[in-house]
């Protein structure tokens, strides 16, 4: 059976995918990326489904036109991910970069909305990718 990608639009999506670890920048990630999934700025994508291989997800991925990629902390498990996965053209931010500390930064609606901001405008300055 052949798949094909399910993006729907011309050159592909602009697509975010998260760390959604346990600590609580991890939480203020997951929080900001949400936020402009709903807001429909980009489409947050599924992190364990790049790792599982899972093919539609791999191949939606590879038609994307922008790729945020966003970890909670300098561990960078999200971004390690798609690099083990062959995907490197992606822009790549931490939340502990706003100054924030893992395990001392309590989660707030107004640190989930200046790390939203900040992706915000990260993916309006990501250039779209060749291939797409």
């Amino acid at each position: 059976m052949k798949i094909t990608p399910k993006c729907g639009c011309n050159g592909g999506p602009d697509l975010m995918f998260c760390c959604s670890g346990a600590a609580d920048t991890a939480e203020i990630a997951d929080q900001a990326v949400r936020t402009l999934h709903r807001a429909k700025e980009a489409k947050m994508f599924c992190l364990a489904g790049i790792a599982g291989e899972v093919e539609l997800i791999v191949m939606n991925t590879q038609a994307a036109n922008r790729m945020l990629v966003v970890d909670g902390c300098d561990s960078d498990c999200a971004k390690k991910t798609m690099e083990k996965n062959g995907f490197g053209d992606f822009v790549h931010f931490r939340v502990t970069d706003l100054g924030w500390e893992k395990g001392k930064t309590p989660v707030s609606g107004e640190r989930v909305a200046e790390a939203a901001a900040r992706l915000r405008q990260l993916l309006s300055g990501a250039p779209a990718r060749a291939d797409a």
